[in-house]
């Protein structure tokens, strides 16, 4: 996920011990993000992201031989490789890839994702450090070798020991310590050199490029059209695929079935026009698709635990 020009990148004179860490921020037609860069060593760096926009296009990069981690904390991250091999990252999870083989964009189907990257430049790493790194039991050829290959992109689910290592990478964000953030790197590279003798690898779900347009067009039809509604056949049949494909791959993007994203939808755009216009409950439950006011009411309090008009009362004065 690296979009900018990389520690890897910086002059020889420019080492970890000098480079401090940096937060860019960034905004496209669709948001808006930031992400702040923590150099550890020389070829390796970490990545605290926050976005709040559907993809951004990274730049173009020479071709390395670079292994790329990532963490999911809120959101959804699409890892994409080719034509035939999407998958998806969900809160919790945890992917090994090869970036060399991906491409050139980052997507987040949700439009809000937090998450962690970890690059490793194999080639800049340094003959004296992989000599460190090994005396901690880290062995990057075995990492690359194991799970970099073939496009494969390994995803651990929920995983404790490496969430538990996550998750002190995230408490560190406020004041980075890289002393501590090489630590706690070198400690789940240390799990990751052994996991080919684990049996808690999930089998990666792939889905190809063409059902992914398919399902995202499907997703723009059901936010776009709210006073429309379609059954599950009616939308495969409009943007070309099988009921069963829809439903699978819709979920596996988006992390949950149609119907289920729309509803949130709808609900989203409520809150929001109850904070920022004056039209009433029975206007905007029309506009995010409710027939019956009554209907909408009661959605709408079982999912904000209020009432919309008790909802609008939250809006600020003036």
């Amino acid at each position: 996920m690296a979009m900018y020009k990389s520690f890897f990148d910086l002059p020889p004179e420019q080492t970890a011990s000098t480079a401090m860490p940096r937060t860019v921020v960034f905004s496209n037609g669709t948001g808006s993000g930031s992400m702040t860069i923590c150099p550890l060593f020389l070829g390796a760096e970490l990545y605290y992201n926050d976005m709040h926009l559907a993809f951004f296009e990274e730049a173009t990069a020479p071709m390395r031989n670079v292994i790329e981690i990532n963490h999911c904390r809120v959101g959804r991250y699409e890892c994409s490789f080719g034509a035939n091999s999407c998958c998806y990252l969900a809160a919790g999870d945890f992917a090994v890839c090869a970036a060399a083989r991906k491409k050139s964009s980052s997507c987040f189907p949700l439009r809000h994702y937090h998450g962690i990257t970890i690059l490793l430049d194999l080639d800049a790493i340094s003959p004296e450090m992989r000599k460190q790194m090994e005396w901690y039991g880290v062995d990057l050829d075995v990492i690359r070798r194991y799970i970099c290959t073939e496009n494969r992109c390994c995803i651990l689910r929920s995983e404790p020991t490496i969430a538990h290592i996550f998750s002190e990478l995230y408490t560190a964000h406020s004041v980075p310590d890289t002393g501590y953030l090489r630590l706690k790197v070198l400690e789940l590279l240390h799990i990751l050199t052994r996991l080919k003798n684990r049996e808690d690898v999930q089998q990666t779900e792939y889905f190809n490029q063409h059902q992914v347009e398919c399902v995202k067009q499907a997703a723009a039809l059901l936010t776009q059209e709210l006073t429309v509604h379609r059954t599950i056949e009616q939308l495969a049949q409009e943007v070309g695929l099988s009921p069963t494909a829809l439903k699978s791959c819709f979920k596996g993007i988006y992390g949950s079935s149609v119907y289920a994203y729309q509803k949130e939808y709808r609900l989203q755009l409520a809150q929001k026009l109850l904070l920022e216009t004056d039209c009433t409950v029975a206007e905007i439950a029309h506009r995010v698709g409710y027939e019956n006011p009554n209907k909408f009411s009661s959605a709408f309090r079982e999912a904000a635990g209020m009432t919309p008009t008790e909802y609008r009362k939250m809006r600020p004065i003036g």
